[in-house]
């Protein structure tokens, strides 16, 4: 905001003079050269201001104010005018005191730009010069004062009297560098000649199946992937390529803005991306853009950050607060001296854009709670404003605004052009008269072909000159842009042949008028400008460039920025940083239990293996997380990589220096824990190398994680890459199979031992563990034993021991301890450096082709064959009818007979008193305060208000769809109660068009008519209705499109038919239905809306940027105030004589070519004061109003009246129209529709099993039997549990994206139950998981040699059948479980843990603390598959040693080893001889048979159908396990008490924080008492 300036700059201008200088794009008489006339002109007050008057209230209500754009309690609104006067000031006052501008800063003059402002609202400062500048408003309203806010704002309200000097702010060369003359020292125009755009000619296609995945793995997928690498193998048919926007030339000077309009899907988006040099996703750019005379190869090569292009999306890294958000793009665009003024930029920002309020929030997003979307935009806004860019582009920037905060938007983006000579680009969807007049240039497009260009005042005569007519009350904007849409414009009389119509035809007329040779003109005046200039303005850009690089810190300033950004992500997401303390404690407790007080013996030796090996993989496993914030953050760190903030290997680094001091807090805590608990050696150098290895190998697997990551395409690959490299990390690292054996037996893969990097650390704390240990043999392993046996004559059972020796000495030395510490090392920065180069080659961001997508049908393969391609490379949610067949907007044109057919509403709804409050900070927030009102058939009502005043909330509430939170008040339907059926009576259109992807429209609309029509209605009518209503939608050419690839408008409209397609018998809600459109779309959409209710259907909906001739379209308006309070519900009126009048009667008038609807929020927002000067309180007025009190008795009179008419028999009515196996039945033939059209879930699930198997099988081929063979056929059963980690994973995030769409839409709208729900589920499970099943058990079992005869191949056959069907529904139970996505990634590795770890294979069964022996060990389902398999396929088979296998001692003298060891063989039942007649050597061998190994795992070979049983047990538990919690805790809302508990450290942490804060406070007060 702009304020005045203090006394001493007035004082000082005053008594110096400076020479006039013109105002860019203000004429003499202080207006534009394109502004026209309006009779709502604000007349300055032509008597000079004193420098020491204070303004009043009064002073404030009798000047409009623009420019500050945001919420309307914060802050206070802007002149531009009195903006214009003051900066005009500011730069005479510049020109004669530019030598004293370091001295000011040097005093602190810059504190100046936050000041409080008492008494006074800024900008209230009457003009000084007599020039009047049109302003927003249409009438004359004071500012809301302090007592009339409303209550809980008072924290927003504050935030008003710290008003910021805008003109001050860049006069001190906070965003650029400021020439003498007082203007920027960068600025450039923007000359574009003979620009074409060219895309990839993709047409419809056919929607990707599951044969067509796993077909193109060798064929075509490889081949593209290949190409993209060695583009020499990019040969045959070139693709076909298609104009985007074709043959543009004009120019926009520094100090301009053009707006860019033409329907989605026409060029725009392409237009500004071509402009900004953002070239990456286009097949060719030809032509030439030149920024002041640079050329776009220079200025991306040089530049690239001086020309910004901001998106239409808001996505930034919903961890980091706003200040953080701002902080950070500042720090990568401010020179190294001024770092101290980040602070005061972004306090300058926050207050420009009024979210001072929101500087702590997070950012959020649609997972996680932070500000709202129209704050969130402000957000992106401010970033991109901190590039410092000189050219900007802004592509549909106020999508989610309100239309007076775009106004307020499109005002700050004015003056920031004025003050800083910027060049803008700017396009909009449903951009108001009040915007347009703000533009200098008007860019039209229709189909890629400029169509218009000129100075935005000569754009409607043009195109009325041509033959179109404008309606009264249509906007500019709307009128321009409806030329391009044959549905919509209108012709003058006379005109109807003769006026061009296609968009080749607007091409031709205006190529062929004098508009376009101005343009050129206009083109050839600006160049010969720069060369007459000798490009000064060029020069000038590139040394104030050039002086700003110079002065910022080299290169590393990127990655300091960049490293203190990541620790901001990780303390923003607390959640994730609490779960992982506690997992890392409590699994650490756990695993130093299960190997707590290891033997000092050899009994100890392989469990010390076990649990070196479980040290180095633990932690690393735990990072597995990292794939997720490595991929989501992308779309972020390319927008940055634009905007010239880093480069993308920046972030690579950073993330890597964020791991070192992260990760050596939860190595010490992990390894302190287990190096004490398991008693390892209590060495000190051996502990702290034990620590190192463990710290440099979860630093090298995160790496890892990341390198794949980086390399894969989406998260479902890097979770399937890092998979399989988890797979083979565990399987050749020397545990498993022992080292020796690895590398010279298994000859098909052992030589992946040398690229492990975890088996270097392995072997390396495994030899600081045992290296100089000396381990006395364990009287159990000493053989042979009994009777007469001397110790001399003994020998100790374990490989390795010498002959005759009662102890052992450790075979591994500390020689290679510090080479493999090196090897480490090597293996982490190959990693992070290929994770760099990754991130600079491949970013993955790419638009979507915009192609329809459609099922293979006959229908559909005529559609392909007939669609034209696409006109522009805008995303497919932005493609409008020029893809689509049928075009939506015809809709209300045709099929007025079928709408008489749709069916109709017979009951009224009423609502009276009506609150609503939520839980806030320990107490009630009331969201709605006795808000009244009715629906009748036939009528359609529009919920209006400013951003936050409570629409979306009445809607939520009235369709009874709140989940929490207190409702009270009376709503009735025909005078009585709601019963249990009025959500299926009802339709409710959600702003997300949330929907099944993969459907299409004509299956999403036969789900939604077989579900929800009345049970006893026939199949066929209900089909038959189906098809009248996609006739009535005009959707019939796309009705076999796929759901996913349909424009934003075929969205809307297919919402709507899928409400339609139930026969709603009361009303239909719709939130926001014009969201996200174009002008033409939204009308064509409230339209539709309109002929539905003049069919006698009963409509809601909430809506929040209408046009004059869309608010037209509503019979009545709800209007509510921040805090839900009603200040209007009345009847529309013809061209809103009914608002009108009701406001005029108190005072407030309404210009007379005035948008009603803006009117109405302006009003609110504004206040007013009546005739006498008293000030309106509208929300009391309306409690007054004779309108509210015939209201209310309305509603008593329907009530009365309607409560006579019976009710239905309680016989007829059902909460589910259809039964639940019709539910089950088709919800189960949509999920297997839904992963056959998303062939990644299924092929991700199949591949993992592929590879899976051919490692494992191929691993231990052919296995032998000694006794290492035993303990590879053990391990080879052992390794299907790496199999869990990859497939839950996959799971997870399907279940929980069917069950969000269910609780979000499906379940509210009755549509089926929570039974249906979990049968669905469950059963499309179980086919893939029976198919991966078969796949891996062939790849794995017949390779291996396990017994082949069909008994026992036929058992490990039916365990692996119900261990991936295990494997399944444990990922969904836990899914159906667990409150959020982040709790669910963070709690898996517990079950892993637990599930991988007590099953008797890593520590033995009888080796296993007793607190875990008799519970967990019997609770693991591991526990069951591995013992059933291990019994089916080892008893039968014979154990021979190898030679380094057997225990050798020497018998008594003239005795043979069966003399004298033969008893104790017998004895024991276990073992053999294997020299039995030898005098000397004697070898004992330990196993006989499989038999004998498997006791020491204590597994009874007569177990295995008892352990089959148990197993399958375990599988019906999950299932049962999926539908108890989907109950309880989604439909019950039980949480078991975890909700409490969890609760508990996040308060303890906040109390603690609130005490410091205190302490700190404390310790201020009494610094300043001292000081004072």
């Amino acid at each position: 905001m702009l304020a005045r300036k203090s006394d001493e700059m007035y004082r000082r201008c005053g008594e110096r003079e400076a020479p006039a200088v013109a105002l860019h794009n203000i004429d003499e008489t202080g207006k534009r050269s394109h502004e026209p006339e309006e009779s709502y002109i604000v007349q300055p007050d032509t008597t000079a201001t004193s420098s020491t008057a204070v303004s009043s209230a009064e002073n404030a209500s009798e000047t409009n104010m623009d420019g500050t754009w945001g919420e309307r309690n914060v802050g206070g609104p802007v002149s531009q005018h009195t903006a214009m006067e003051q900066y005009e000031q500011m730069r005479r006052e510049l020109t004669q005191f530019s030598q004293t501008r370091s001295k000011s800063s040097a005093r602190g003059e810059r504190d100046g730009l936050f000041r409080t402002v008492t008494g006074r609202t800024a900008g209230s400062r009457k003009s000084e010069t007599g020039k009047s500048r049109r302003t927003r408003s249409s009438f004359d309203s004071s500012a809301v004062d302090d007592k009339d806010i409303e209550a809980g704002d008072a924290e927003v309200a504050a935030a008003k009297e710290e008003d910021f000097e805008l003109g001050n702010f860049i006069r001190d060369g906070h965003f650029e560098k400021r020439t003498e003359a007082g203007e920027s020292a960068k600025k450039v125009g923007v000359v574009f000649k003979h620009l074409t755009v060219k895309g990839v000619g993709s047409k419809a296609t056919f929607v990707r199946t599951l044969p067509d995945a796993v077909l193109g793995t060798f064929g075509p997928d490889l081949y593209r992937i290949l190409s993209g690498f060695l583009p020499i193998l990019n040969f045959g048919k070139k693709p076909q390529l298609r104009d985007l926007i074709r043959d543009f030339t004009g120019v926009v000077r520094n100090g301009e803005m053009m707006l860019i309009l033409g329907r989605p899907g026409s060029g725009c988006s392409t237009f500004l991306k071509a402009i900004a040099n953002n070239r990456s996703g286009f097949a060719g750019v030809y032509g030439d853009v030149s920024y002041g005379g640079i050329s776009a190869e220079e200025q991306h090569k040089s530049y690239r950050g001086e020309v910004s292009y901001n998106p239409e999306d808001d996505q930034h890294f919903p961890q980091l607060n706003v200040w953080q958000t701002l902080q950070f793009s500042l720090l990568n665009k401010t020179t190294k001296h001024s770092k101290g003024e980040i602070n005061v930029i972004i306090r300058a920002l926050l207050s420009m854009f009024g979210i001072q309020h929101t500087a702590k929030t997070l950012v959020g997003n649609g997972y996680v709670r932070g500000i709202s979307g129209g704050e969130r935009k402000r957000v992106s806004i401010a970033e991109t404003l901190a590039t410092k860019s000189t050219v900007v582009a802004w592509d549909n920037s106020t999508r989610g605004l309100d239309a007076s905060t775009a106004l307020d938007y499109a005002n700050s983006l004015r003056i920031m052009t004025d003050v800083s000579n910027r060049t803008t680009f700017v396009t909009l969807y449903q951009a108001g008269e009040g915007i347009y007049d703000l533009m200098d240039k008007v860019l039209v497009i229709d189909d890629g072909r400029m169509i218009f260009q000129g100075p935005a005042k000569d754009a409607k005569d043009y195109f009325i000159d041509l033959g179109f007519y404008c309606p009264d009350r249509q906007t500019t904007p709307d009128f321009l842009t409806s030329i391009t849409d044959a549905t919509e414009r209108r012709f003058r009389e006379g005109y109807e042949a003769r006026a061009p119509k296609t968009p080749e035809d607007l091409e031709t007329a205006f190529r062929n008028s004098s508009n376009y040779q101005e343009v050129l003109s206009d083109v050839d005046d600006y160049e010969r400008h720069l060369k007459q200039t000798g490009h000064v303005d060029a020069r000038e850009f590139k040394q104030s460039v050039k002086e700003q690089k110079s002065k910022t810190v080299p290169q590393k300033s990127s990655f300091t920025a960049c490293t203190k950004r990541e620790f901001w992500l990780v303390w923003g997401d607390k959640t994730t940083l609490y779960t992982k303390a506690f997992l890392i404690i409590s699994n650490g407790l756990i695993v130093g239990s299960l190997f707590y007080g290891q033997a000092e013996d050899t009994q100890g030796a392989f469990s010390r293996g076990g649990t070196a090996f479980f040290s180095i993989l633990f932690l690393g496993w735990l990072q597995f997380t990292e794939l997720m914030k490595a991929v989501s953050g992308r779309v972020v760190i390319a927008r940055h990589r634009d905007y010239a903030f880093h480069r993308p290997s920046a972030v690579s680094i950073a993330r890597a220096i964020t791991d070192l001091p992260l990760l050596l807090v939860q190595v010490i805590i992990f390894c302190t824990i287990i190096y004490f608990m398991t008693n390892l050696d209590l060495d000190a150098s051996k502990f702290f190398i034990y620590l190192l290895f463990v710290y440099t190998t979860t630093i090298c697997i995160t790496a890892l994680y990341r390198m794949l990551a980086s390399l894969s395409p989406s998260i479902d690959d890097a979770v399937r890459f890092s998979g399989i490299a988890l797979t083979i990390l565990v399987v050749f690292t020397g545990y498993v199979i022992p080292k020796q054996q690895l590398l010279q037996q298994k000859i098909w893969f052992g030589w992946l031992y040398y690229v492990n990097p975890l088996s270097y650390s392995f072997e390396a704390v495994l030899s600081n563990e045992f290296s100089g240990r000396v381990m006395p043999c364990a009287p159990q392993q000493l053989v042979p034993q009994g009777y007469g046996v001397q110790p001399q004559y003994q020998g100790c059972a374990i490989s390795g021991a010498q002959l005759g020796s009662a102890s052992v000495t450790g075979e591994h030395t500390r020689a290679h301890l510090w080479r493999n510490f090196g090897v480490v090392i090597a293996f982490t920065f190959l990693y992070i450096l290929v994770t760099a180069v990754a991130s600079e080659l491949f970013s993955f961001i790419g638009g979507d082709s915009g192609a329809l997508v459609f099922k293979r049908s006959k229908k559909a393969k005529q559609q392909v064959a007939s669609v034209t391609p696409l006109a522009d490379e805008e995303k497919a949610e932005e493609i409008s009818d020029n893809i689509a067949i049928s075009d939506g907007a015809q809709v209300g044109h045709r099929n007025d007979g079928t709408l008489q057919e749709v069916s109709k509403s017979e009951s009224i709804l009423t609502w009276s008193d009506v609150e609503y409050s939520v839980p806030y900070q320990g107490g009630q927030r009331k969201l709605l305060n006795k808000v009244s009102g009715y629906c009748k058939p036939g009528l359609m009502v529009a919920l209006m208000g400013a951003s936050g005043a409570g629409k979306t909330t009445l809607l939520n509430t009235l369709a009874q769809r709140q989940t929490v939170g207190v409702v009270s008040g009376s709503m009735l339907v025909d005078g009585k109660p709601l019963g249990t059926e009025f959500q299926r009576g009802t339709g409710f259109c959600e702003q997300m068009n949330l929907h099944d992807g993969t459907a299409t429209i004509r299956e999403a609309l036969e789900f939604s008519a077989i579900l929800r029509q009345e049970r006893h209605v026939p199949r066929e009518e209900k089909i038959a209705y189906v098809n009248k209503v996609i006739s009535l939608l005009e959707l019939n050419d796309l009705e076999d499109a796929v759901i996913m690839s349909l424009g934003v408008e075929q969205r809307k409209r297919l919402t709507i038919g899928v409400e339609l397609a139930a026969k709603p018998s009361l009303v239909c809600f719709l939130d926001e239905p014009t969201s996200g459109l174009d002008s033409q779309s939204a009308y064509s959409i409230i339209h539709f809306l309109k002929k539905l209710a003049a069919a006698g259907q009963a409509i809601i909906c909430t809506i929040h940027q209408p046009s004059s001739i869309l608010i037209q379209q509503f019979d009545m308006i709800l209007a509510l105030n921040p805090g839900g309070n009603t200040f209007y519900f009345g009847p529309v009126g013809g061209n809103g004589s009914a608002v009108i009048k009701y406001f005029a009667d108190r005072g407030v008038q309404c210009p007379p070519h005035k948008n009603v609807a803006e009117f109405i929020l302006e009003t609110a927002a504004k206040g007013g004061k009546r005739r006498d000067g008293r000030r309106l309180n509208w929300n009391q007025e309306w409690e007054d109003s004779n309108e509210n009190k015939e209201l209310l008795s309305e509603i008593s009179r329907i009530n009365s009246s309607r409560s006579q008419i019976p009710a239905p028999s309680t016989a007829t009515r059902h909460e589910y129209a259809s039964p639940v196996w019709l539910q089950t039945t088709m919800l189960t033939h949509r999920l297997f529709r839904q992963q056959w059209r998303d062939p990644s879930y299924l092929y991700g699930k199949l591949f993992v099993s592929v590879i899976t198997g051919v490692i494992n099988g191929f691993t231990f081929y052919k296995l032998g039997n000694t006794v290492q063979d035993m303990q590879n056929r053990m391990f080879t059963s052992f390794l299907i549990i790496m199999l869990p980690p990859t497939i839950i994973n996959s799971v997870v995030p399907k279940f929980y994206q069917n069950r969000s769409l269910w609780e979000a839409r499906e379940m509210p709208s009755r549509i089926y139950n929570w039974v249906a729900f979990c049968t669905a589920n469950v059963v499309t499970e179980v086919p893939i998981a029976i198919l991966g099943a078969v796949i891996y058990w062939v790849l794995w079992y017949l390779p291996t040699g396990l017994p082949t005869d069909s008994s026992t191949a036929g058992y490990v056959f039916l365990m692996t059948i119900l261990f991936f069907l295990f494997q399944a529904s444990w990922g969904q139970w836990i899914c159906a479980f667990a409150p959020s996505f982040t709790v669910i990634s963070n709690v898996l590795p517990f079950f892993f843990v637990v599930f991988g770890l007590f099953n008797g294979v890593v520590r033995p069964y009888s080796q296993m603390a007793a607190i875990w022996r008799y519970w967990i060990y019997w609770l693991n389902p591991s526990t069951y598959y591995i013992g059933g398999v291990i019994a089916a396929t080892l008893p039968s088979t014979i154990v021979r040693c190898a030679p380094s296998e057997a225990a050798y001692f020497n018998p008594p003298p003239n005795r043979t080893c069966q003399e004298y060891a033969g008893s104790y063989v017998r004895s024991i039942g276990s073992g053999y001889l294997t020299n039995p007649d030898a005098t000397s050597d004697c070898g004992y061998c330990t196993y006989s048979n499989g038999a004998e190994y498997m006791a020491s795992l204590n597994v009874v070979p007569g177990d295995k159908w008892k352990y089959c049983g148990v197993f399958l047990s375990f599988c019906i538990s999950n299932w049962a396990l999926v539908y108890f919690f989907i109950y309880t805790v989604r439909i019950k809302g039980w949480s078991f008490g975890l909700g409490w508990l969890f609760s508990r450290p996040g308060k303890v942490v906040e109390a603690v924080k609130i005490g410091l804060r205190k302490i700190k406070s404390k310790k201020q007060n009494d610094a300043g008492d001292d000081k004072a």
